[in-house]
């Protein structure tokens, strides 16, 4: 009965993703998967099937390029048939996970599938749909805008791009304003992740549809940002002038280009790995500037409560007038989870308050989804 009722679930779950309720039963091809394409097919045990026709082949393998390797430790090797279509079969956690086909050695993508930019070059994603997840689905509400925009940077001297999201009835109401969220994603990621692998316009629609959180703009750009001819160390990621970037271009631009409420208490900062380092770095450093700030299982140095972020926790009774909202949350089998915990404990003995949010899950985008949705409900309240 309990095999049963998983299953009525998951497909009562998926049914308004998928065009025929006949094939729920027998399983899908997975939402990422390009139009037309059967493959990778999620079968209805949770198994996912990858197919390729490469009758030259001799070997063709399938690999995660996630940081916890859903797909195994090692390449999983596919079997050939005698038409030259190699196929497997294999269990993967609910979730997105990056992955590449090796085919006689060399790494490709796949070309059934659709290609994200994540770990510094463009790869092939896989969503599986969690059957008990679906804050995170496109649903029948009213959606917002994401809109592509370029501009020139006076800090690095190039053209940037942002993508920034504009709430459902923006358009309608010109004389309504907005507060405005900064989001930031990962390293190996760029400024379209949020929206392409995080989902976060969908997420923001259910939300703002539910009245769970306020109509927002959400603005996304790429955190990679370098000053012209200025040398970096071997070990840098060369987004050392991105703070600088978001306050002499991108904070101007939004607020003479938007409607937006242009004050510090409607403005807030968030972001996943590197992205939330680089929003606690700037908003802490910033708080005539922003109010509300929040770190996604972020990449952090040791926190010392009196030398980091401008030195602003030295005086918690100030800290905490300024700011709304602190928010750190990480999963608990995270490789960041010990710093983020210990950075907590810091937060927490130098009496500056703050949330922190521990979560089953790893480095992924389970994860981060699953905060944006909770951190957003938070905003501008």
């Amino acid at each position: 009965m309990i095999v049963k009722s998983f299953y009525i679930s998951f497909i009562i779950a998926l049914i308004f993703s998928q065009p025929a309720y006949g094939q729920l039963r027998k399983g899908f091809p997975a939402p990422s998967s390009i139009p037309n394409s059967e493959y990778p097919y999620i079968n209805s045990d949770g198994k996912v099937t990858f197919r390729i026709k490469a009758p030259s082949a001799k070997t063709v393998q399938v690999m995660g390029r996630d940081r916890n390797i859903p797909f195994g430790e090692k390449p999983t090797d596919l079997i050939r048939g005698e038409d030259g279509v190699w196929t497997v079969t294999i269990p993967i956690k609910p979730g997105f996970h990056y992955y590449q086909l090796i085919i006689d050695g060399t790494p490709v993508n796949d070309s059934a599938s659709k290609a994200y930019f994540g770990w510094g070059q463009y790869t092939s994603g896989l969503e599986i749909p969690n059957p008990k997840v679906d804050f995170d689905r496109v649903k029948k509400v009213p959606h917002g805008e994401v809109r592509e925009r370029f501009y020139h940077s006076q800090v690095t001297g190039e053209l940037r791009r942002v993508f920034v999201y504009t709430p459902p009835g923006y358009n309608a109401d010109i004389q309504r304003r907005y507060p405005v969220l900064y989001l930031q994603h990962g390293a190996g990621e760029n400024e379209r992740a949020w929206t392409k692998q995080g989902k976060a316009n969908f997420i923001l629609d259910n939300l703002i549809y539910s009245r769970q959180a306020v109509p927002m703009i959400v603005v996304m750009d790429n955190g990679y940002a370098r000053k012209p001819g200025v040398e970096l160390p071997p070990d840098s990621w060369g987004n050392e002038a991105f703070g600088e970037v978001v306050i002499k271009d991108l904070i101007p631009l939004i607020d003479s280009q938007y409607r937006t409420i242009a004050n510090r208490n409607y403005r807030a900062i968030a972001g996943l790995s590197m992205g939330g380092g680089q929003a606690l770095e700037v908003g802490l450093n910033n708080l005539d500037k922003f109010s509300w700030v929040g770190g996604f299982s972020s990449l952090l140095k040791n926190v010392d409560v009196d030398k980091s972020y401008d030195r602003v926790f030295t005086n918690p009774v100030l800290a905490n007038l300024k700011l709304n909202l602190l928010w750190l949350g990480c999963g608990i089998e995270d490789d960041f989870y010990s710093t983020n915990n210990q950075a907590s404990k810091a937060l927490t003995e130098a009496g500056i308050n703050h949330l922190w949010i521990q979560t089953e899950g790893g480095h992924e985008w389970l994860v981060w989804r699953r905060y944006l949705r909770d951190f957003a409900q938070l905003l501008f309240r």
